[in-house]
């Protein structure tokens, strides 16, 4: 449950693939109208939209002399709500930062606000990130195995450590669940930002979730030493959409996904339980339930599937050499 009065500062944490681009493009491009709101986001820390450059700076000594430029910059704006948001925060060592460079006063005054995704579709849609990035070369299988960021609960309880639980929002990230389908106005909503601020933003174009076939070739054009901007690429199958480019819920079978829900179903209640109690589960699971779905793909379909990723991205260079002239 929310707390209910405005705090001084809001630390937004992610995760990654939770509409934090969406979050952070309306925090920056709003934020003269915010200022007359009461909100102010934070300048320093920040390049661009988010504040994911705070994280080099912490690892190479520079925290502390950061943390004095943002208490400054808080204290510029008192009586404000401050804003930092990085989609990569959700972190031990960050809630260690905070509670190492920051006085007590301003984190008892903090709301950190995180949405959780459901650990099999936030795996999947990882996997396809690191992947097409060329940064991870193994199975969806082996990411899993290899990965131990599934597991919510050890991190949420750190932040509470440092915060306190009554100032830890938890949020999960079920579209169905947020007004109008849109993370933005629950963010709103939860961070008390007038709803007509949301109304007027336009939200920034996503990239469409590409197949699983597709982001492996997408890896291994990343990997090469071909001269392609694999990001145009992307963006270029997003708008042109040729078939078998697009797919979501791919990469692991029913079976997988139920083994991998079972596996955190104690720690998943074990949140609920203490961060947002009014929920009657963390997660919607009925998807689950379809004997049908998320079928295994047979070995011929797959060759198909794999024909057509190749098939796509020839399309999408084409276009792209096409419109370049």
């Amino acid at each position: 449950m929310a707390p209910t009065k405005r705090p001084r500062l809001i630390l937004h944490v992610g995760l990654q693939k939770t509409g934090t681009t969406t979050i952070q493009s309306f925090l920056k491009s709003a934020n003269e109208a915010l200022g007359d709101a009461g909100f102010h986001y934070l300048h320093t820390g920040r390049t661009h939209i988010a504040h994911n450059a705070m994280i080099p700076m912490i690892r190479k000594g520079r925290g502390p002399g950061m943390a004095k430029r943002l208490i400054a910059e808080i204290e510029q704006h008192k009586g404000k709500v401050n804003v930092i948001s990085s989609e990569m925060f959700f972190r031990g060592f960050i809630a260690d930062y905070f509670a190492a460079n920051f006085p007590s006063e301003l984190l008892k005054d903090t709301r950190v606000v995180v949405y959780l995704r459901r650990q099999d579709k936030y795996a999947e849609a990882m996997w396809k990130q690191r992947v097409k990035n060329g940064r991870f070369q193994g199975t969806p299988q082996e990411y899993v195995s290899e990965h131990k960021s599934l597991n919510f609960k050890s991190k949420l309880d750190r932040f509470s450590e440092v915060f306190g639980d009554n100032n830890i929002v938890v949020r999960p990230f079920e579209r169905a669940q947020f007004p109008g389908g849109n993370v933005l106005r629950d963010f709103a909503a939860l961070c008390e930002i007038p709803d007509e601020l949301v109304g007027n933003f336009e939200n920034p174009a996503s990239n469409a979730t590409l197949s699983k076939e597709v982001t492996e070739e997408l890896g291994r054009l990343r990997r090469s030493e071909a001269d392609i901007n694999t990001r145009q690429v992307i963006r270029t199958l997003g708008r042109i959409r040729p078939e078998g480019a697009i797919r979501s819920g791919d990469c692991y079978a029913l079976d997988e996904r139920r083994a991998l829900m079972a596996r955190f179903a104690e720690s998943n209640e074990a949140i609920k339980e203490r961060y947002c109690p009014e929920l009657p589960q963390l997660f919607d699971t009925t998807d689950l339930e379809n004997p049908d779905a998320y079928p295994i793909v047979s070995a011929a379909l797959r060759r198909q599937r794999v024909k057509q990723a190749k098939e796509a991205i020839e399309r999408a260079l084409s276009e792209m050499k096409r419109l370049a002239g």
